[in-house]
């Protein structure tokens, strides 16, 4: 049993009636705006539309569930690279941000870089979302609380989207002791950067909120200044959020109602201010919008290979026993008491697997070119050039920098080695680590030249020896995408452009890559490793065309869109392909600046094609 010995004592009974209202309220909030994700707004509704008969399986929830289960068997520390796993484990849907990090992780491209190398959507809702799990394992304790959202953050997102999700989870660890909205916005906007997006908008929406008491004329400044084609972006609906709780609070349904009838993100901003809610005042949800969801634990079918709990009551419980490990583990100054003792749970939880988070955790500025490869027994961390791509035929300088979290001093030898064609510098003498010492090394890596197929797996091999014990690990080490391109004298009509022999080389780090001025042609070979639908995205703010083996596949007039396979609207086309090589070809008319996004996507499931493979095309090779 644990000892009433924190700083701050919280009552274990009404800590878990929060964890409950929380979830409770994600529950309601989702359902209400489930039907309604990605309309622009505003929209009038006063209750549910259809009524439900049981909660709406939303991803707002299916990550945390994930998220506990995987703590639960893994043990603490809560680590990015430990949820990194869990994504291609239990995740089994791809849109936006979770396919861009399921495909760079699939690279061995780990955390931070997994959410931030060739991401469109670093400022989408996808970890905001996620951010009450955090709150309640770590209640009362927002820096805990931000510190371990931030872990998880960081897999499929930086910056803005990375902000996000710390200004909510430290506004509902908060929540739990504090009942102020002004003293909790401004404790939470305290905790992430105030030039940021996400900081600005919060702060004008509040301004905007106390000069008008009018939420459809905040909404439409929070638009004017901060909307996005996207209709995830966190900074308008995080605007949004914070309106709904400023002009409907304390009530609960005119609250969510708000939040939700300014359009876009619905489905996150009802669950999210919904969660908020629930921990506030979990009475203060009204039985009417209880009574038609039930209380089942209702997962979305693209969640595998995982067991759960049933209900949310049997989740809160969950719940509210690791946050007792919580809490213990990270030495928090917040003492949960009068509660059970958590070892006699069923199935216990699993043991810590490092004595403190110390090694692994992330500093308040992410860096988004380095990696967590490994936790144990040694921490291990790949800083990769600023690009994160290497281009063929260029030295790039690397760092490795390697910890010891254990009690004892460990001897350490450490050999590397890459792909065939791959120069890599070994790091040279053993050295050895006293308990909590860490060491830095350089390395210099020299890819296979440009004429070479850019490979969509290219490992670095490290192999160490730990006081006589041998372990190996990879680490991906992605190319750029080789790409020629000429200016064109004029629109072509329907004809696909002949690739001239003195036509530019380009080394793009990633599927997206600026735009010149003028009409201007690219190609590229692509090889697709088995016959498939395979949806095509060209994605520019100009007239499109786009050729595939020297056929006119699409065109497009640069509607609003975002590089989103199931989402991608007239920009993309399914061809059904087969397997080998194929000419690409784009045209893209002169207009506006900006940048080509060209990708290729399973056109049933809308993940990524994962193993496409690139080469520079050659004007022989017509």
């Amino acid at each position: 049993m644990r000892k009433d010995c924190g700083i701050m004592n919280l009552s274990f009974c009404t800590y878990r009636e929060k964890v409950l209202g929380c979830w409770l309220g994600k529950a309601v909030g989702g359902t209400l705006g489930g039907p309604y994700e990605g309309q622009d707004g505003p929209l009038n509704l006063r209750f549910y539309k259809p009524v439900p008969k049981e909660m709406l399986p939303n991803d707002d929830l299916d990550l945390q569930v994930v998220w506990l289960e995987t703590i639960r068997r893994c043990g603490l520390p809560v680590d990015r690279r430990t949820l990194a796993d869990a994504w291609l484990r239990h995740l089994q849907c791809w849109p936006d941000e979770y396919g861009v990090a399921c495909r760079n992780l699939t690279h061995g491209i780990y955390p931070p870089a997994s959410g931030a190398f060739d991401n469109s959507f670093t400022a989408g809702m996808g970890s905001a979302i996620r951010s009450e799990i955090w709150a309640c394992l770590a209640p009362g304790d927002p820096e805990l609380a931000a510190s371990l959202a931030r872990e998880d953050a960081c897999v499929d997102h930086a910056g803005e989207g990375i902000h996000a999700e710390v200004f909510l989870a430290t506004l509902e660890s908060a929540a739990f002791v504090e009942t102020d909205i002004q003293k909790l916005l401004d404790l939470a906007l305290a905790a992430i950067p105030g030039e940021s997006r996400v900081a600005r908008a919060i702060s004008d929406t509040r301004d905007w909120w106390a000069a008008s008491l009018d939420w459809q004329q905040v909404r439409k400044e929070v638009l004017f200044k901060y909307g996005s084609p996207n209709f995830t972006d966190v900074a308008q609906n995080l605007a949004f959020t914070v309106l709904g709780w400023l002009a409907g609070a304390p009530d609960f349904g005119a609250a969510i109602c708000t939040a939700v009838n300014c359009g876009k993100d619905t489905d996150c901003t009802g669950a999210t201010l919904g969660a908020l809610l629930g921990i506030l005042d979990p009475k203060g949800i009204p039985a009417k919008w209880l009574k038609p969801i039930g209380r089942d634990l209702v997962l979305s079918p693209c969640i595998t290979s995982l067991t759960s709990a049933a209900t949310l009551d049997e989740f809160t419980d969950r719940v509210a026993a690791l946050a007792l490990d919580v809490l213990d583990y990270y030495g928090s100054s917040v003492c949960l008491v009068d509660a059970h003792d958590p070892s006699a749970e069923e199935p216990p939880m699993a043991s810590p697997r490092l004595p403190t988070a110390d090694a692994v955790a992330l500093d308040n500025v992410v860096a988004p070119n380095e990696a967590l490869i490994a936790t144990e027994p040694l921490v291990v961390n790949l800083v990769y050039p600023r690009d994160i791509a290497f281009v063929p035929g260029e030295m790039q300088d690397c760092q490795i920098a390697v910890s010891n979290p254990g009690d004892d001093t460990a001897h350490v030898e450490l050999s590397l080695r890459g792909g065939d064609g791959w120069d890599v510098e070994s790091p040279g003498q053993p050295f050895d680590l006293a308990p909590g010492e860490s060491t830095v090394f350089m390395l210099s890596i020299t890819p296979p030249p440009a004429r070479a197929v850019r490979t969509c797996w290219n490992p670095l091999r490290l192999r160490f020896t730990v006081n006589g014990l041998p372990w190996t690990l990879t680490a991906g080490l992605p190319l750029t995408i080789p790409w020629r391109r000429w200016e064109l004298d004029e629109w072509p009509e329907a004809r696909c452009p002949d690739l001239p022999a003195n036509a530019g080389i380009c080394e793009v780090p990633g599927h997206t890559q600026p735009l010149p001025e003028g009409v201007t042609a690219f190609a590229t070979d692509v090889k697709i490793p088995a016959r498939k639908t395979v949806r095509i995205l060209a994605l520019a703010p100009r007239p499109t065309k786009v050729w595939l083996d020297y056929e006119l596949a699409f065109s497009h007039d640069a509607p609003p869109a975002v590089p989103a396979f199931h989402r991608c609207g007239t920009t993309g086309k399914d061809v059904y392909l087969h397997a080998g090589w194929h000419r690409v070809i784009i045209a893209v008319e002169h207009g506006d600046p900006g940048e080509l996004f060209f990708g290729l996507g399973d056109g049933e499931t809308w993940d990524w094609i994962r193993h496409v493979e690139w080469r520079l095309p050659c004007e022989e090779e017509e």
